[in-house]
């Protein structure tokens, strides 16, 4: 069989990315009898694979990407006979000339369209669905996920199969002088509170900042230290403003993007970790913590639950500050609640594996083409 992959748009540093290089990678372990086309903005070494080749058609934007998937990959897969193509990254295709298999993240431009720009919302509420509709098989990485397609898009449950994304092995406890040299290196205290994530309005992050300054109010010395990116036009501008005047100097600390391979260490010498998001398909960064052994106190919005399961404190109200910063005080005072979290965390991590989904997608393939 030979099977292409567009996984166009996973240059783009997050979640997403780090989700799909990780299936994608176990899938070319798991499978040597097939052969892939992957077809990437640019070149990526961890997908090289003898049975494997990359077709590199250039970084493009949101807007022409989709364009490309249109017009110009039809004539792709007619040219190098694929038998099926997955699109890893949301976006499908109405012209394929193959069986087809989409991946989607999550519904987030419907749930809380005020965040996205228009035409983001225009493409996720009248094409996406039509592209949906053409594929033979839709997975969602999440029940959240599947709920949603069925909610907004009326797709059969039948049609739709639920994976989870796995986690990198890197991603554990690590020896006590690994953490020290990461404390070194970004000037961290030994005890603090991690955010990582974008700084975007779907992220969130202005009721745990206003948190961190209750406590710090209440007399207790906490630092929040956030690591992310700018997230386009979904950015957060108060947040932003605070974080470039100045005003938040003495309470936050923001990394800005690090390489992928500081994460451990760093996720390593947090305290607790917060992730307050308004929609997560899935929740790769609270899985990421918890396999490092670091406690997490969440939103409980989309399919973080499904992640965390009852290894991590919940903080239903996301957006109250006052609730973020009890549940905060609770954990950073009790040293045996922490202790508890990261032996519940690191058992819930175990449910999820990159191979495992990796052996569902492929048996995907084969059902989809044996139909």
């Amino acid at each position: 069989m030979k099977i292409a992959i567009d996984a166009l748009g996973i240059r783009e540093p997050g979640g997403g990315r780090t989700a799909t290089l990780n299936q994608l990678q176990a899938l070319l372990r798991l499978d040597q009898e097939n052969e892939y086309r992957i077809v990437v903005d640019q070149e990526e070494p961890s997908l090289d694979a003898p049975h494997a080749r990359q077709v590199v058609a250039g970084k493009r934007g949101r807007l022409a990407s989709r364009l490309w998937a249109q017009g110009v990959l039809p004539g792709l897969l007619r040219r190098e006979r694929i038998d099926l193509v997955h699109f890893v990254k949301n976006l499908g295709s109405f012209f394929v000339p193959c069986r087809s298999v989409v991946t989607v993240y999550d519904l987030s431009v419907l749930l809380y369209p005020e965040i996205y720009p228009w035409s983001d919302r225009l493409y996720w509420r009248w094409v996406e669905p039509l592209t949906l509709r053409h594929a033979d098989r839709v997975i969602a990485i999440s029940q959240d996920t599947a709920h949603d397609l069925e909610r907004f898009y009326r797709l059969e449950r039948g049609r739709v199969e639920v994976i989870y994304p796995g986690y990198d092995e890197s991603y554990r406890p690590l020896p006590a002088e690994q953490v020290a040299a990461i404390r070194s290196k970004y000037g961290l205290p030994d005890q603090f509170v991690l955010h990582v994530g974008s700084i975007s309005r779907k992220k969130n992050l202005l009721p745990v900042v206003r948190a961190i300054a209750l406590l710090r109010e209440r007399g207790q010395d906490v630092r929040l230290v956030l690591i992310g990116r700018l997230y386009g036009k979904g950015r957060d501008g108060e947040l932003l403003r605070g974080l470039e005047s100045g005003e938040l100097a003495s309470q936050v600390t923001w990394l800005g993007a690090v390489p992928s391979e500081d994460l451990p260490a760093l996720y390593n010498a947090a305290t607790v970790l917060t992730f307050p998001s308004l929609q997560e398909g899935f929740g790769l960064v609270p899985l990421e913590a918890m396999a490092c052994g670091l406690p997490v106190i969440t939103s409980g919005a989309g399919a973080i639950g499904e992640v965390v399961g009852d290894a991590a404190r919940i903080v239903e109200a996301a957006g109250d500050a006052e609730a973020w910063a009890q549940t905060l005080q609770e954990v950073l005072r009790e040293p045996e609640a922490r202790q508890t979290m990261r032996k519940a965390g690191l058992r819930q991590a175990t449910q999820f594996s990159n191979e495992v989904s990796a052996q569902r997608l492929l048996a995907v393939y084969h059902e989809v083409m044996a139909t």
